[in-house]
C-alpha cells in the first residue's frame, strides 16, 4: 500500500510543525507511521472505532486508561479521493488540539495526495521513456503491434502524423551556481528540472505530443502535426528554439541546437523521423550555419547529407580520380577557389570580387584544376562532381 511507504515521512514532517506526537494507521489498525518509532507495527484498536464511525473521535484520559497502546487525543479518518485509506491520531489534551485537528488532517491528506501525484508522475515518465526507447531504437518489425498497444495504454495514438524534434544542450558552455570549494551538487539536477519544464512548456502543446529525456545532453519531442500545421511546423519549432536559447542565454550563458526530422505517420514513421533528425543534427553541427536550427528538409543541409552519405564505392572512385589535385602543393588554395566559384554560381566576376583576386589569377587557378582533374569547369555536371568530391574530402 502506498500510504505505508510515505506514512513515516508525513509523520516526521507534520509532528515537527505542530509539536504533538502523531501516528498513522492503515485500515487494519497497524501503526505504519509514528513519532515514537517503537510503536511501529503495533495494533491500534481505536482505528476500528474511527473507521466504523467515519468521523473524528476524541479520547479523554479516562477513556484510554483501560486500553492498551491508546493515548489521549483525537483520531480522525484520512480520506483521499473520497476513500478512507487510514487513520491519523494526534496525542494530547483533546480540548487543546481539537481546534486544529481538521487542519492537521487536511495537511496530511494534502501531503499524501502530492506525494502520490509525484510518484505517479515519475512512474508515468518512466513508462513513457520505455515507450520512446522502443519507438526509436527497436529494430524488430514484429515489435510494431506491441508498441501500438503499449502506446494506447499510455493514451497515445499512432495513426497521427508526427515529426521528431531533437533538442541538444551544449553542456560545455553551461554555467551553474558554485559554492565555496566547488560546484553545488544540487545545481545540475535543479537546472535539468528547469530545462525540462521549459522545453515542455515551449514544445509540448498537444496532448498527443510525446516528450522524453534521452540522456544528459539530449531530449526528444515526438510532436504531433495536424493537417493545418504542416506548412507552419518548421517556423513554429524554429521560433520555440529561439525562445529556448533566449532562456538558456539569460539564465546560464548556454545554448541548445534543435534538429527537425521529416513529418511521418505511424510507428515506423516516428523511427524514420528520428533517424533523419539525428543525421540532420550531425551534419548541421558540422556546417557553418549559425542559427543552430537544423531542418531535415532544408536544401543546404540536404546537400551536406548527400556529401556525407555517399557509398564507399563512389567515395573511392572520386578519391582515385582526384589524386593529382589532392597531391598538389596548393590544393587547399585551389579547393577554396573552386568552392567559391560554385557559391558564386560559376560567375567569374563575382568569384573574383569574393576572393579579392584578379580575374586572370582566378582563371589561372581554374585552369590548373582542369589540368589536374581533366574536368571542364564550364560544365555544370563536371563542377557538381568536383564539388561533391572536395566537400566529401573535407568531411573525412
Amino acid at each position: 500500500m502506498y500510504l505505508e511507504q510515505i506514512a513515516q515521512t508525513i509523520v516526521d514532517n507534520t509532528s515537527e510543525i505542530i509539536g504533538y506526537p502523531i501516528i498513522i494507521t492503515d485500515e487494519k489498525g497497524s501503526i505504519i507511521g509514528s513519532t515514537d518509532r517503537s510503536r511501529l507495527g503495533s495494533l491500534h484498536i481505536a482505528t476500528f472505532d474511527v473507521l466504523r464511525r467515519n468521523q473524528p473521535v476524541s479520547y479523554e484520559k479516562e477513556d484510554v486508561e483501560a486500553l492498551e497502546n491508546i493515548l489521549p487525543g483525537i483520531a480522525t479518518p484520512i480520506v483521499v479521493n473520497d476513500k478512507v485509506i487510514g487513520v491519523l491520531g494526534i496525542a494530547g489534551n483533546p480540548a487543546m488540539i481539537k481546534n486544529y485537528a481538521q487542519l492537521v488532517k487536511s495537511h496530511v491528506e494534502l501531503m499524501f495526495h502530492e506525494s502520490f501525484k509525484k510518484e505517479t508522475t515519475v512512474l508515468e515518465s518512466k513508462a513513457l521513456d520505455t515507450l520512446v526507447q522502443y519507438l526509436l531504437f527497436s529494430g524488430r518489425p514484429d515489435d510494431t503491434d506491441p508498441m501500438i498497444e503499449y502506446g494506447k495504454m499510455l493514451g497515445f495514438r499512432f495513426d497521427l502524423e508526427r515529426v521528431c524534434v531533437i533538442i541538444e544542450l551544449d553542456l560545455l558552455s553551461l554555467q551553474l551556481p558554485a559554492l565555496e570549494g566547488g560546484m553545488d551538487k544540487y545545481s545540475l539536477p535543479h537546472f535539468q528540472k528547469q530545462l525540462i519544464e521549459q522545453v515542455k512548456h515551449l514544445f509540448v502543446d498537444h496532448r498527443q505530443d510525446i516528450f522524453s529525456l534521452l540522456n544528459l545532453e539530449q531530449m526528444v519531442v515526438l510532436k504531433t502535426v495536424l493537417p493545418h500545421e504542416r506548412d507552419t511546423i518548421v517556423s513554429k519549432v524554429e521560433n520555440r528554439m529561439q525562445r529556448l536559447n533566449q532562456f538558456l542565454g539569460e539564465k546560464h550563458q548556454a545554448s541548445a541546437a534543435v534538429a527537425l526530422g521529416n513529418v511521418a505517420n505511424g510507428v515506423n514513421g516516428i523511427k524514420q523521423s528520428y533517424e533523419n533528425a539525428v543525421r540532420t543534427l550531425t551534419v548541421g553541427k558540422r556546417s557553418k550555419l549559425s542559427a543552430r536550427f537544423y531542418n531535415f528538409n532544408d536544401w543546404e543541409l540536404t546537400l551536406e547529407l548527400l556529401v556525407k552519405e555517399l557509398s564507399p564505392y563512389i567515395i573511392d572512385k572520386l578519391t582515385g580520380q582526384l589524386v593529382a589535385l589532392r597531391n598538389h602543393g596548393s590544393y587547399e588554395t585551389l579547393a577554396a577557389t573552386f568552392l567559391a566559384y560554385c557559391k558564386s554560381n560559376m560567375n567569374l566576376s563575382e568569384t573574383s570580387r569574393t576572393l579579392f583576386i584578379h580575374r586572370n589569377s582566378l582563371l589561372y587557378r581554374l585552369d590548373k584544376i582542369s589540368e589536374l582533374t581533366g574536368l571542364d569547369l564550364s560544365s555544370f555536371e563536371h563542377c557538381l562532381l568536383l564539388y561533391v568530391a572536395i566537400r566529401n574530402g573535407r568531411h573525412q
